[in-house]
């Protein structure tokens, strides 16, 4: 799964998550394959990024691996690790990250 900028997505694509405008009303589903008709009118809708099914835009950067971004949330927080509420929210982004780690 891969999250890319509308102007990146092309018809054919399948989007993994539900698009959702600013008022959390889903606009497309799930498994919904784009056609140049829907991407016009998510553009419209000023929809500015999706989720589509696998890996088709070439960002020109290499994914992140988890340990990667583990890392980088370890140092995002060690300016804050005496924070009681800092800790605890570092604690909610790794059981995240490590969730998604998890998926296929």
């Amino acid at each position: 799964m891969q999250k890319i900028s509308l102007e990146h997505a092309a018809a054919g694509m399948k989007l993994a998550k539900p698009v959702k405008n600013k008022r959390g009303i889903t606009l497309c589903g799930a498994g919904a394959e784009l056609s140049e008709d829907m991407i016009a009118r998510l553009s419209d809708m000023e929809i500015k990024r999706i989720t589509v099914e696998g890996h088709p835009v070439d960002t020109g950067e290499g994914e992140k691996g988890l340990s990667q971004q583990i890392d980088e949330l370890h140092a995002r927080f060690s300016k804050v690790e005496g924070d009681p509420l800092m800790r605890k929210l570092k604690n909610i982004f790794l059981e995240l990250l490590e969730e998604r780690g998890k998926e296929p």
